[in-house]
């Protein structure tokens, strides 16, 4: 495969996914700008958590390859593949819920070129210079966050909202190339939505590219600049979001039967 272009970030070729015969992806490909916005929508099922997975190594491709910034990322593991700048946030919150918020942050940047347990063992001068970089990093995120309140709290202790933002914190501590985030929304209540949703732009800003799952639509058009659209493993199509919104294949991949894609109010069509 060829090297990415200057302007990519990521480059996805041919991935196939299956499950005892079964196709959860069939030669899907997807093309990602570097500090580009893009959604990544379809019912439920058509392979959007899989894809994923395939990207960041958490599960092996049947077929297909992966290029990060130029890299190719065959064999390599999700632990690899996240020092190389492409992190991620999951359907299922994952946080440690006896830590603190500060401690969180500290524990995903372990993630970071520097920092391995030998080196930790020997408390090298690499060490100790990427902990107080890291702990300024975490200072630095939590006010971001506007957290920094909360900083020595118990991290089980947040309302759901701020441990997404808590999430989104952690994955963002290794200043990532690309973030995948998967259902950023989902179940956030409705009055803080606007607020996650400024933060995602925020870091967009700062030149992190982002690659989104999620099934509240307006949100998705609202913010996207571009959209792929999955059905059964497969790209349905990809365009801008007013294209997609009123393409008459998402129209009915979504509903089964013919009508507007996403009205002025932001309609769902999960």
């Amino acid at each position: 495969m060829s090297a990415a272009t200057a302007s990519q970030v990521l480059k996805a070729d041919g991935i196939r996914k299956a499950y005892r015969g079964v196709h959860a992806l069939d030669g899907v490909s997807i093309e990602l700008a570097a500090g580009s916005i893009t959604g990544l929508i379809g019912p439920n099922g058509s392979g959007k958590s899989t894809l994923f997975d395939c990207i960041c190594g958490f599960q092996a491709r049947d077929a297909g390859s992966v290029v990060l910034d130029g890299r190719d990322l065959k064999g390599l593991s999700p632990q690899r593949i996240a020092r190389l700048g492409l992190r991620r946030t999951f359907q299922q919150l994952r946080v440690f819920p006896e830590l603190t918020l500060r401690q969180n942050l500290l524990a995903a940047a372990q993630a970071a070129p520097g920092f391995s347990y030998f080196r930790e063992l020997l408390r090298t001068p690499a060490v100790r210079r990427h902990e107080r970089e890291m702990a300024q990093r975490a200072d630095a995120m939590l006010e971001e966050l506007r957290l920094e309140r909360l900083a020595g709290a118990l991290a089980g202790g947040l309302s759901y909202g701020q441990k997404k933002l808590l999430e989104l914190g952690m994955a963002l501590m290794n200043e990532p190339k690309l973030l995948l985030l998967d259902e950023p929304m989902a179940g956030v209540n409705p009055t803080l939505v606007e607020g996650l949703k400024e933060e995602l732009l925020r870091v967009n800003r700062r030149g992190v590219a982002l690659l989104i799952v999620e099934h509240n639509l307006k949100l998705v058009f609202d913010i996207s600049h571009s959209v792929y659209v999955l059905e059964q493993g497969r790209v349905l199509m990809h365009g801008s979001p007013a294209e997609v919104a009123n393409d008459e294949r998402v129209i009915e991949a979504y509903l089964g039967h013919r009508g507007p894609a996403a009205t002025e109010q932001g309609a769902r069509l999960d």
